[in-house]
């Protein structure tokens, strides 16, 4: 017995670093149609999808500049939306989508968890969701998952939890140009300070991902402290999109700590910078039991990025209408793609031994 797969009907809004390589990934899959894309750098608007990413052949659907019209004039299940980092950026671009009755996954990372730093953002685009009876899921590595949803889910096997403690250590030397920038990666220690007081330099999430732990395990904090220092490049570095020399800023140490009761309750530490040894992630757990977990090498950002939005437009299309995060649906990204078992039993081919 054959069981029709379900389909999901993907616009794609953005198609920069991380919106290409997640547009590639759908491509792939037997769930997924593409029935179109959203960019307004001219270089993009008005091709046609498989021109932009280079296939060698045309899809048949092309990239649209006027967000609004397009959204409103598409069948389409949900919107695979990759365009800004801030929530106050995308937030017009998001009622675009919720007021064409469209599902959203988002790669924002002040969406990951928004109920901190945009206050007055996160209950509209909440309330406006539940009204058009669509889900808004902000998702990411880091933020989203490797300093924050992973370290609550290793959580559940433990009795007592007294602290959570994570290190990311990330090369970006082997990483996109984009993050480079975002890092300092160049500067001068004096422009580097100057562009973390501005806002144009650091990694955006940290501080949502602390507040995702503490509200999850019930951590009412006194205080929080949160640094970004420069890290300083010892030799000299060149890669495609920048060359640093020694001395100059080759990254960041980025901290977060969350403090209860006169003790350090969470501790996020992200280093990422040019040349930085043993990358990895870490999370040291103590509780009942203990829990120490390395990712040696650490989790590949744009590759999981991609991943996770793709693996997860299933379980948006299936979760309750509103404004959610990673850990209010199920992280077992398939889940929803199974043969019921009781359907799957009575399948002839089926032989349980």
């Amino acid at each position: 017995m054959m069981h029709a797969q379900e389909k999901f009907r993907t616009i794609h809004y953005g198609i920069g670093a991380i919106g290409v390589e997640v547009l590639k990934l759908a491509l792939q899959r037997q769930d997924i149609q593409v029935v179109g894309a959203i960019d307004t750098h001219p270089h993009k608007a008005g091709r046609d999808v498989g021109e932009v990413l280079g296939l060698g052949r045309n899809l048949g659907v092309s990239v649209s500049y006027d967000a609004e019209i397009f959204l409103r004039n598409t069948q389409a299940d949900i919107v695979v939306h990759c365009t800004s980092s801030h929530l106050i950026s995308v937030y017009p671009q998001l009622l675009q989508a919720i007021s064409s009755e469209k599902n959203v996954i988002s790669s924002c990372e002040e969406l990951s968890f928004p109920w901190v730093g945009s206050n007055e953002l996160a209950p509209k685009l909440d309330r406006r969701a539940k009204e058009a009876g669509v889900t808004i899921l902000g998702v990411g590595v880091n933020p989203g998952f490797v300093m924050d949803v992973l370290p609550l889910v290793l959580t559940s096997v433990c009795q007592e939890v007294r602290s959570i403690r994570v290190k990311r250590v990330v090369d970006t030397a082997t990483r996109r140009g984009q993050l480079q920038m975002k890092t300092g990666a160049g500067l001068s220690p004096a422009e580097f300070r100057f562009r973390v007081s501005d806002g144009a330099v650091g990694h955006v999430g940290l501080r949502g991902s602390l507040f995702m732990i503490a509200e999850t395990m019930g951590w009412q904090l006194d205080e929080v402290k949160e640094t970004t220092e420069p890290v300083l490049a010892t030799r000299r570095f060149e890669t495609g999109a920048y060359v640093v020399d020694k001395g100059r800023v080759a990254g960041l140490q980025q901290t977060a700590i969350g403090v209860m009761g006169g003790r350090e309750v969470i501790k996020l530490d992200l280093q990422m910078a040019m040349g930085a040894e043993d990358p990895r992630d870490v999370i040291t757990i103590d509780a009942k039991p203990p829990i120490n977990l390395k990712i040696s090498g650490g989790v590949q950002g744009d590759q999981a990025t991609a991943a996770i939005m793709a693996n997860l437009i299933p379980t948006v299309m299936r979760a309750r209408p509103g404004l959610l995060t990673m850990r209010d649906v199920p992280l077992i990204p398939f889940w929803g793609a199974r043969v019921p078992w009781k359907e799957a039993a009575g399948d002839e081919h089926l032989r349980v031994v």
